[in-house]
């Protein structure tokens, strides 16, 4: 069987397509959005007049609402000779089909069974069983390999017409009496509801009046807890309050305990501050007597420094010069013998006055040496001056010294009177001991004031002691008289709060059960004529329902012996499918897996690993594996069902997960497979474009959103 033209109208994206697939292999190629699937959803209102989509979805968008959605399919059906017909289908304004065979028209049920008929393919749901496969089909068999066992089992249930029949008119049988898709429970179900139901009220009506005396029962038994209950809680708020009392007597007490203990400690305080300002080191203010130990200080310095000074010996610095050297009788002979050479010199005839200027020479000579000696007498004489004087002027410092160092000392000594001290050291240690002193005096009025508290306490601390002693008394006593609760008030007021709470909870759970109580008790019935009757109705129902059950068990029992002829005609198909499958897989694997099993009892499929050397559940593979073999098993399943009627095959991109090499091998696989079944091949890809006999390409969306995203949207 092969579509010869397919021509649909406001069908989702289109508006007016016209397809004639190609015999054997026709590849229907479009980006996303192209309207692919929309042609397979055509095929399906063509033969079946629905599909999972509600009509308003499958109408054009962009379509007016006047114009009608239609599908036109001219189909040459498989047999003796090849039955060229072609079905009309309208969705709106009302559903219509229309059958042209060769020997007439046909509309209604009868066009559609006469479809199915020539189709081979009944059901939306057989038909996308055996003549659909798409990569979400694929996704879904590779979660659960339970869907390919449902539908190999319907193969083989089609393979033989007259068995399928029967055996769907026994599950018709059983399904009318189990109710099945109907909206109301069948009649056994509704025969073992009405029994049940009755059951129930003849159950209800003998213990209506057991149940009325129940419930006055439970309504004394509640009223009785509820009075205990009342008892128990006011008793328990008597006590808490007892408690919250011994709690408030206990804050007070320790609180009146704490002034008490401050207030003593105020009265010690105080005490030592009297003591203390009356036992002064010195009765000197620490102020003066600072000053005048400062002053003690400054003239020890200045004693032991004039004391120093007077201690080192007169020297004066320099060396003793000996004797002025004579200089007088020199000069005098140098005068003298310049004078005779010189008259020498002018008296002697001789051509030059050798002896005479020799003579004034050693004059001259003289005369220079005495000028030498001179000089060195007036140094030796000043100096002598110098040291004179120097010794003078340190003998006149030293007496001015020592009058000053007197004059120290007695101020030293008036200093240590005016101190009442012996010596510096004495006056020192009474300032450390004075400061000390006047310091502890000063932290005890500290600590006086904070006892006192903020503001301070005006009245006498002594009597504030004694107050505070009187009210942690008071309190003790109270807090005596409480028993246990005043030994400890927190543990009690917490146990006792508790207990209120509790006590509260069940009182209002009494309440309630008093009130069920009460209402139980004014509507139980009791109505004894009523369930006889209910008794007498009860019995026919039964009867009713073990008819139904005993025909259910019989059309059940011949319906278990047709499924198990049928699993023994599963099984040959298993092998028949396990055959086709393992070449397929031998070929688009490559030949990594030429051994496949199909397990004819639960259909599951495995698959010779050459890694392991042992067999593998298909399901441990990878999943690109694992969808291989499902397609290859889907291909199988194609062959095995149709036999001889050779049904059309629509494979939305099955594909799509394979790697290039597998998907071309699967392609061409899929190729020798449209020598037999003609493949309508729905994808987006090229790289399948030469294997095809006939491409059909779709043009894509061209709209685009002009509009503006609005301030804020996201």
């Amino acid at each position: 069987m092969r579509i010869t033209r397919l021509h649909l109208r406001e069908l989702q994206r289109h508006a007016d397509l016209e397809i004639r697939p190609a015999p054997g292999l026709t590849i229907v190629r479009g980006t996303n959005e192209a309207g692919k699937s929309s042609i397979r959803r055509a095929i399906e209102i063509a033969l079946y007049g629905r599909t999972t989509e509600p009509d308003a979805q499958l109408r054009r968008w962009q379509a007016d609402g006047r114009a009608p959605t239609s599908v036109e399919l001219d189909v040459e059906a498989d047999g003796d000779e090849e039955t060229p017909f072609r079905i009309a289908r309208s969705l709106s304004p009302a559903a219509q089909i229309d059958l042209q065979v060769p020997d007439g028209r046909l509309d209604g049920d009868a066009a559609q069974r006469r479809i199915g008929e020539l189709t081979g393919l009944p059901t939306l749901a057989f038909f996308r069983s055996v003549a659909v496969l798409d990569h979400a089909d694929i996704a879904t068999l590779a979660r659960d390999d339970a869907p390919f066992r449902e539908r190999l089992g319907a193969s083989v249930s089609a393979g033989d017409r007259a068995f399928a029949r029967n055996l769907r008119e026994l599950e018709g049988l059983v399904a009318a009496i189990d109710g099945a898709g109907l909206p109301t429970p069948g009649p056994l179900a509704a025969a073992d509801s009405e029994v049940t139901r009755l059951e129930r009220e003849v159950a209800a009506g003998q213990e209506s009046l057991q149940k009325l005396l129940a419930d006055q029962e439970a309504l004394w038994g509640a009223q009785t807890e509820l009075a205990e209950t009342e008892a128990q809680l006011e008793s328990d708020r008597e006590l808490l309050a007892t408690a919250e009392e011994a709690v408030r007597l206990l804050a007070e007490q320790e609180e009146a305990e704490a002034r008490h203990e401050r207030f003593q400690r105020a009265s010690v305080v105080r005490e030592e501050i009297a003591d203390k300002e009356a036992t002064h080191p010195s009765t000197l203010p620490v102020a003066i007597l600072r000053e005048g130990t400062v002053r003690l200080r400054e003239l020890d310095r200045t004693i032991a420094e004039l004391t120093a000074e007077l201690g080192d010996e007169v020297m004066v610095q320099g060396e003793i010069m000996r004797p002025a050297p004579r200089w007088r009788p020199l000069a005098i002979a140098a005068i003298a013998l310049a004078i005779v050479g010189i008259i020498v010199a002018l008296v002697t005839p001789m051509p030059v006055p050798v002896i005479g200027i020799v003579l004034a020479l050693a004059g001259a000579a003289s005369a220079w040496y005495a000028i030498r000696r001179h000089r060195l007498a007036f140094d030796v004489n000043y100096q002598k001056h110098l040291r004179a004087e120097q010794v003078s002027r340190r003998l006149r410092g030293r007496s001015a010294i020592e009058e000053q160092l007197r004059q120290n000392q007695k101020a030293r000594e008036a200093q240590l009177a005016g101190l009442g001290v012996r010596d510096s050291a004495a006056a020192e240690d009474l300032l450390n001991q004075e400061e000390a002193h006047v310091a502890r005096i000063e932290q005890l009025r500290a600590e006086f004031a904070s006892l006192l508290g903020d503001p301070p306490e005006r009245e006498d601390v002594a009597v504030l002691r004694d107050r505070a002693a009187a009210d942690a008394e008071l309190r003790r006593q109270l807090l005596g008289q409480m028993g246990e609760i005043g030994k400890h008030p927190a543990g009690h007021r917490a146990r006792y709060d508790a207990a209120v709470a509790s006590g509260e909870i069940a009182l209002a759970r009494s309440q309630e059960r008093v009130a069920a109580a009460r209402e139980a008790v004014e509507a139980t019935p009791a109505d004894p004529d009523g369930v006889s009757s209910l008794v007498e109705a009860l019995e026919e129902a039964r009867l009713r329902r073990d008819r139904l059950a005993r025909r259910r068990r019989i059309l059940s029992g011949t319906l278990e012996a047709l499924r198990t002829a049928e699993s023994a005609t599963m099984r040959e198909a298993a092998r028949f499918v396990e055959r086709r499958m393992q070449r397929d897989v031998e070929r688009i694997t490559g030949g990594r897996y030429r051994r496949v099993q199909v397990d004819g009892a639960d259909l599951s499929i495995r698959l010779w690993s050459p890694e392991r050397g042992d067999w593998v559940d298909a399901r441990a593979l990878s999943g690109s594996t694992l969808a291989l073999v499902y397609v290859a098993a889907r291909l199988a399943l194609a062959r095995q069902v149709t036999g001889f009627l050779r049904p059309f095959l629509v494979l939305d991109d099955p594909f799509l997960g394979f790697d290039r090499q597998r998907a071309t091998r699967a392609l061409a696989v899929l190729r020798e497979l449209a020598a037999e079944h003609q493949v309508l091949y729905l994808t987006d890809d090229d790289r399948y474009d030469a294997l095809a006999d006939l491409i059909v390409e779709l043009p894509g969306p061209a709209e685009v959103d002009a509009g503006r995203v609005a301030a804020g949207a996201v």
